[in-house]
């Protein structure tokens, strides 16, 4: 994808200074819808970093797209879109081609109005909500959920029924070392995160005992005070690992064990590593595609800046796009072994058409495998890997 960071980004992000520096107080700051060529995107907060990395690729446009977003959990992003709950309030959050984040940027004034896009990282259907016509839900790349303690903490592993007693029994679950309520940190029963590893354990999401934050940003932020109060071993949090993936200095993600399974598995191959491979090939189970909500006709949005950014998160990959999501914590659809088509539900083998999974690891960890041989042409790739993809040979 062709960019112009000058002077189009220096320009966009001037702009945003002249508007924050002019004006006195949020109350007087733009209407959201506005700003040039906005997208109004609501939803999951755990896929904020991703966002954040689209929304300043598309501000460095020659002609810049707006992305104004606004964290407010999964299901709330489906409301937002379906016509559930279509009313916003409050302000949203931009970024700069730069990717410098501006907080109350705007505001939102969109009373019975719509959202251009809810993010969500569950099925409509898991918010209990239908998606109605004129409305598509387009799949994006994985989002992975996991179960995070402070870095001093002993723990490495959580099963299934353990994770069932902590989050719904509480301290009556008498799970060692996981008795305290008031060191579980877990969300809402509107957030994607808590939704899907409901759907993995069988406790109903609204049910959960600990204490709810806001966002994962929160999450973070307590468990690091547990830490530093010396309640590493009680501390337990969920997050998505687009979140967890950026804290691991403060932050440990748990080897998982789900039901009926004989040991327990990282999201990545190792515990340091960031491969993703043990959700590529199935054995990490809490995980699922990003959902994308949006008004269509026939099938395809109709505004065209809101087709720009579907694009770049459903869309074909470019190597631009891949290397964004594997530095986001995300999944490219071509670098998945499996797929599933129901809440945590069950696996399928599958092959894209055309994989990017030794760009993909190359990007996620720094360095390809030693299986992967770079190209430049099919006719660099040997019989056992004859497609020539992304800068990479693969089996197709």
């Amino acid at each position: 994808m062709r960019k112009q960071l000058l002077p189009t980004a220096s320009a966009f992000a001037l702009l945003g200074a002249a508007v924050v520096i002019a004006l006195p107080s949020q109350a007087h700051a733009a209407d959201c819808k506005s700003l040039p060529n906005a997208v109004i995107v609501a939803g999951s907060s755990a896929v904020k970093p991703l966002v954040a990395a689209v929304a300043a690729n598309l501000a460095s446009l020659a002609t810049p797209i707006t992305v104004v977003y606004k964290s407010e959990g999964s299901c709330v992003g489906v409301q937002a879109v379906t016509g559930t709950d279509p009313t916003e309030s409050g302000t949203g959050i931009t970024w700069t081609a730069a990717g410098v984040e501006q907080a109350g940027f705007c505001n939102f004034a969109l009373a019975n109005d719509f959202a251009d896009v809810g993010l969500s990282d569950v099925y409509a259907t898991s918010c209990g909500i239908t998606v109605p016509d004129g409305v598509k839900d387009f799949i994006g790349p994985i989002q992975t959920m996991t179960f995070v303690v402070p870095t001093d903490s002993s723990q490495t592993s959580i099963s299934a029924e353990a994770a069932y007693l902590v989050m719904g029994l509480g301290t009556s679950g008498a799970v060692s070392p996981w008795t305290d309520q008031t060191q579980v940190q877990i969300r809402s029963a509107s957030s994607g995160t808590q939704q899907m590893i409901s759907a993995a354990i069988g406790v109903p999401a609204a049910k959960w005992l600990g204490v709810s934050n806001s966002s994962g940003g929160a999450v973070v932020t307590n468990l690091a005070s547990a830490a530093t109060a010396g309640n590493s071993e009680k501390a337990i949090g969920i997050l998505s690992t687009d979140v967890a993936d950026k804290n691991r200095t403060a932050l440990k993600i748990l080897a998982y064990q789900h039901y009926d399974q004989t040991c327990g598995y990282w999201p990545d191959s190792t515990a340091t590593s960031y491969d993703k491979q043990s959700v590529r090939n199935g054995h990490y189970m809490i995980w699922g595609p990003l959902h994308m909500l949006a008004k269509v006709t026939n099938g395809a949005p109709a505004n065209a800046n809101v087709k720009s950014f579907l694009d770049l998160l459903s869309g074909s990959p470019t190597n631009d796009i891949i290397d964004l999501e594997a530095t986001s914590g995300v999944v490219p659809q071509c670098a998945m072994r499996v797929t599933r088509t129901s809440e945590v539900g069950p696996l399928a083998s599958y092959m894209p058409e055309k994989s990017c999974e030794c760009r993909f690891v190359a990007k996620a960890t720094g360095a390809a495998p030693a299986s992967c041989k770079s190209c430049s042409a099919n006719s660099d790739c040997p019989s056992s890997a004859p497609a020539c993809n992304y800068g990479y040979c693969e089996v197709k």
